[in-house]
Formats: C-alpha cells, structure tokens, sequence
C-alpha cells in the first residue's frame, strides 16, 4: 500500500500537482486513495530517502525542488549500471535472445502507438539486464525504475529516431560480442533519454532551476 502511495505522490510532484516548498497534504492525499495516514507516512519516508522530500520537525513534509542534476545524475547512474549489465549480456547472449531482441528493435521502429513502444523498449532493456545483471545489478536496476514515476520514463517512447539508432547500435556490439562497445552504447542511450526529459520537464515549468 505504501508503495502505491509513494508512486501517486511521485507523479503529483513530477506532473506540478505538488510544487516545490509546498507542504504535503497528508490528510488529502489519504482522503483521496481512501487509505488511512500510516501507509502515508511510510511512503513519505521512502520518498525522503529518494530526495524528493524533507521533513522539518513540528512543521510537516515539504517538497524539495527538482534541479537538472538530479536528473541527470539519475540517468547518468542508471546508464552506468545498465551498461554494466549490457557489457555482460555481449558475453552470455545467444541467438534466441539476439533474434528476439531484434525482433523488438524492428516492431519499434515500426510502432507510432506511445504505450506499446513504451512497452516494447521496457521488454528491450529487460531482456538484456536478465542477460547480462547479476541479482544485484537487478535490484539496484528495480530501485533505480521506482525513483521516476512512468510518465517521466514515458517521455522518450523508446521509439523515436535517435532511440532507435541507439538500440541499433547496441545490437551490434551485442552480436559482435564487444563488451566494451556494449557499455559504451547502452550508457550514451540512456544519457541521451535523461538530456530529453531535462528539456521536457524544464519546457513544463517543474525544474526548480528555471525559477531563478
């Protein structure tokens, strides 16, 4: 349940519901999910370990304001564990895998429907992160998806020209079976999606460094 609030929370904040300074509306939120304050409470404290959150004794929980770095931070890290996870899947893959991955990659390039190239390029990655992640890899990737809530991952559909050329290019190095050019490839892809959603957010007013 807990869980559930953080994510209604997340995307109220990332959608500029919730503005930043703004005092969380614990009793209106909870009226609203129809849930009681403890699971809010437990998800305020999930979202304060993420940064998205402060909370300031006898006053309440405030939301912090979103700056480009932290964006860009998240993708930067995120690129640098999918990548870790793509060098080692360009050690491990096989055909089946290569063929359905490049099944996917042709259906996106084919696709003008947001949700299914959103799901495609989720099926995408996930292939190979199971490919190529460790349980550990896995877990922080699992953590690192829950921080953005969906409609920021949404914002590159996955399919656009320039994610297509990326997941082409890190095709390649996959079947060539060059590690190096694997984790080269997945991080400039990521990279690339967190400097489109940097644009996106700061076009829609919720990066806190376009106040100044």
């Amino acid at each position: 349940m807990s869980d559930e609030v953080a994510a209604h929370i997340r995307e109220r904040i990332f959608d500029g519901t919730l503005e930043r300074g703004q005092r969380v509306p614990q009793d209106a939120i909870a009226a609203e999910l129809g849930v009681s304050r403890l699971p809010v409470r437990e998800a305020l404290i999930t979202l304060e370990t993420e940064g998205l959150v402060d909370t300031e004794p006898h006053r309440g929980t405030f939301i912090v304001p979103i700056r480009q770095e932290d964006i860009e931070d998240h993708y930067r890290i995120y690129g640098m564990v999918q990548g870790l996870a793509t060098a080692r899947a360009a050690t491990r893959i096989t055909e089946p895998v290569l063929r359905k991955l490049e099944e996917l990659h042709e259906q996106m390039q084919r696709s003008t429907d947001g949700d299914e190239l959103h799901d495609l390029n989720w099926e995408f990655h996930s292939l190979i992160n199971k490919t190529g992640g460790s349980r550990r890899l896995l877990s922080v990737l699992r953590q690192l998806s829950r921080n953005l809530p969906r409609s920021v991952y949404e914002v590159p559909s996955g399919g656009g020209p320039e994610a297509n050329k990326g997941h082409a290019r890190i095709l390649r190095a996959l079947r060539d079976g060059d590690a190096a050019a694997a984790d080269a490839a997945s991080r400039e892809h990521v990279r690339l999606e967190g400097d489109h959603v940097v644009r996106t957010l700061r076009d829609q007013g919720v990066l806190a460094d376009d106040a100044f």
